[in-house]
């Protein structure tokens, strides 16, 4: 059985992770157990998310669930990069891998699912004017070697 750690329990639930040790002390967290690590909270269902237990009064709670981008991560590669780097010693990574606001720069990409490559000559607009990319499913697991990432503010 898969588990997580009260940090990542608290990004997914999106609540605090003194909230998260509240319920588990007062017995909603199903599964939860204690580890010399801390705390291990066990995954539940398709979504693969931590089962919160009803509690007997008050409102639903109503937790605020992670939910996946709807945005395809989009992979490139940096033709400035690849010219600059026949002229280097010290190679860079030159495939872009965008997700979000999150980039990550590395030299091999892998991947399961459905993906199209799409070449548009007149594109001036999507990153740097990029000509030819790849779009992958926002939910495809993507495996990634010497990376490098960059988070940019939108």
């Amino acid at each position: 059985m898969e588990t997580i750690t009260l940090r990542e329990a608290s990004y997914l639930l999106g609540i605090s992770r003194q909230r998260i040790l509240q319920l588990i002390y007062a017995k909603r967290v199903k599964g939860a157990y204690k580890t010399k690590q801390g705390w291990k909270l066990p995954l539940y269902g398709k979504r693969r998310m931590p089962k919160i237990l009803r509690g007997k009064r008050g409102r639903k709670e109503t937790w605020q669930v992670q939910r996946p981008s709807k945005k395809p991560t989009i992979i490139h590669v940096n033709k400035g990069l690849v010219g600059t780097n026949n002229n280097r010693d010290n190679k860079e990574p030159v495939i872009i891998v965008r997700k979000g606001s999150k980039v990550t720069y590395c030299s091999e990409v892998s991947f399961e699912g459905n993906c199209k490559i799409i070449y548009r000559p007149e594109n001036q607009e999507l990153y740097a004017g990029a000509k030819v990319w790849m779009e992958v499913d926002a939910g495809t697991q993507i495996n990634m070697k010497s990376e490098t990432i960059i988070i940019k503010k939108e």
